[in-house]
C-alpha cells in the first residue's frame, strides 16, 4: 500500500467527517452528508482501496466543495 492509499485507509478509520462531524469508524462520510450523494457517487464509495475507492472518495468530496 502506498502512502496515498494509507492516507484514504486513515481517513476511513477516523471518527471525523470531511464536514468536521462525527462519523462511524469505516464510513466514509456521516450519515448526512452520504444522505446528499447522489446515488452512482455512493455506491461507488464501496469500492475498495485500490480499486477505485480513492477517486470515489476525491468524486465526493468535489461534490461538496
Amino acid at each position: 500500500m502506498d502512502k496515498d492509499q494509507l492516507w484514504y485507509l486513515k481517513e476511513l478509520r477516523s471518527n471525523e467527517c470531511y464536514c468536521g462531524k462525527s462519523k462511524e469508524i469505516g464510513r466514509s462520510f456521516c450519515y448526512p452528508c452520504y444522505k446528499k450523494l447522489p446515488k452512482h457517487m455512493k455506491n461507488a464509495l464501496y469500492n475498495r482501496i485500490g480499486y477505485g475507492y480513492e477517486e470515489a472518495y476525491d468524486d465526493a468530496v468535489n461534490f461538496f466543495e
